[in-house]
């Protein structure tokens, strides 16, 4: 499971060459407080800054860091760093650290997101005022957004937009051929969004129907958690409105106007047949923040399991129909100091999740019965979790730390000091070599 950069940038520019070149990145040598077996995979970690490759024996970072982003399998990374009036975009092997292409592109810019197949980025110039882009639901005002979409391998030069319209990157369909965006409306006073796609070879603009072709939907909502899901080519975003008066003149997705509840909601975008879709999700749930819940699709692609720390709760939905079948009432300590994080063992038949600092517990729960079969205690204050492939250890990161944990007895193997900027949201070991050919 690979899950989406939680912070996002918007805007940008383009134009240029192309070259490549190979180089190797300078890596940590942090030696591990406790050895780990020969094997130590690598581990792909996301943060709320950008995504980075870590070396399983020593916690050494091989490749990336803050602007760095992931091809949603995690397979490849790219960084953009910038030169006076340039931005170099690398290509990054995350096993190796090797420097594998580069292309140059002018103006500076940031990396937003890169295609399923990694031959495709968007890249976005930060507004004026925003150094460091537009945190992801909470948009800066403008009028207009140039985005630039290039091909990482120079095939192709570097397409330049110029949308009216307040616009943030989402992702790309899984055939290269348009570019999802997040609309912001209004554009210079956000208060709603709909989902949009840009046609990379006319330039046009569309709205994104429903799933059934229904007229596409205006809502507000700050984004919580998000996930890329490889077996369905959907992307879950797990959304809470805001309150009161954020909203109230818009006509909320499901017809008629009301003053907008607090309400928390499953955002679907398929990026195969270009369809979104916004999924209910118990009322009992609504009003959670980002720290509270977390979100994780089953290996099979079968179900999403939606995790509520706060009120013990967790719904399963089904991915073909979009409802919650299942609900259960679980105790999972509190995320009142803490993320809530979420993984599923690749059989599917356990859920770990972990939340609370005080201390930070790890609870197993049955996907059967969304029962509780056992809690361990953590050694460090929880922010992410990831399984090994084989389903025989659990990642937990946090605390500038990553900790393997034995899934029979929950002691911890292995922890490995790492110099990730904080939260690491997201853990997972990569296969011994690339998937993608």
């Amino acid at each position: 499971m690979r899950s989406s950069r939680l912070a996002s940038v918007v805007t940008a520019l383009v134009l240029a060459a192309c070259t490549s070149g190979t180089s190797t990145d300078t890596a940590s040598d942090r030696p591990a407080t406790k050895d780990v077996l020969p094997s130590a995979p690598v581990l792909l970690a996301t943060t709320e800054d950008g995504d980075a490759a870590i070396d399983g024996a020593s916690g050494a970072l091989l490749a990336g860091g803050p602007g760095t982003v992931a091809t949603p399998d995690g397979d490849t990374l790219f960084r953009a760093t910038l030169t006076e009036d340039d931005t170099v975009v690398t290509t990054l092997d995350p096993r190796s650290g090797l420097t594998t292409g580069s292309i140059h592109l002018h103006g500076g810019l940031e990396l937003a997101v890169a295609s399923v197949s990694g031959r495709a980025l968007a890249l976005v110039q930060p507004p004026p005022g925003s150094p460091g882009g537009s945190l992801a639901g909470l948009p800066v005002p403008r009028a207009w957004t140039p985005i630039v979409v290039a091909d990482p391998g120079g095939g192709t030069s570097p397409a330049r937009f110029r949308l009216e319209g307040n616009y943030e990157p989402e992702a790309f369909s899984v055939d290269d051929g348009r570019l999802f965006l997040i609309q912001y409306l209004p554009a210079e006073a956000p208060a709603v969004y709909r989902v949009t796609a840009l046609d990379l070879a006319t330039g046009e603009v569309r709205p994104v129907t429903g799933r059934f072709k229904t007229p596409p939907e205006r809502m507000p909502g700050v984004r919580l958690g998000q996930v890329y899901d490889p077996v369905t080519s959907q992307m879950y975003t797990l959304y809470s409105n805001q309150p009161g008066a954020y909203a109230e003149s818009y006509e909320h997705a499901g017809g008629g106007s009301h003053a907008w509840a607090e309400e928390t909601f499953v955002h679907v975008l398929n990026l195969r047949k270009g369809w979104a879709y916004c999924a209910g999700v118990p009322k009992e749930m609504w009003g959670g923040t980002a720290r509270e819940q977390a979100i994780a699709p089953s290996p099979d692609g079968r179900w999403l399991y939606i995790v509520d720390a706060r009120h013990g709760m967790i719904a399963v939905m089904d991915t073909r129909s979009l409802k919650v079948t299942r609900t259960g009432r679980v105790d999972l300590g509190t995320s009142t100091h803490a993320r809530t994080a979420v993984t599923v063992s690749p059989d599917g038949a356990t859920l770990f999740v972990a939340s609370g600092t005080e201390p930070a517990t790890v609870s197993v729960v049955s996907t059967e019965g969304l029962e509780l079969t056992d809690r361990w205690p953590s050694t460090v204050p929880v922010s992410g979790l990831g399984m090994a492939l084989d389903g025989s250890a659990l990642y937990a990161a946090g605390g500038g730390r990553i900790v393997s944990v034995d899934i029979e007895t929950g002691e911890a193997r292995s922890t490995l000091p790492t110099p990730v900027l904080e939260p690491i949201v997201d853990v997972d070991p990569l296969p011994a070599t690339g998937l993608a050919g």
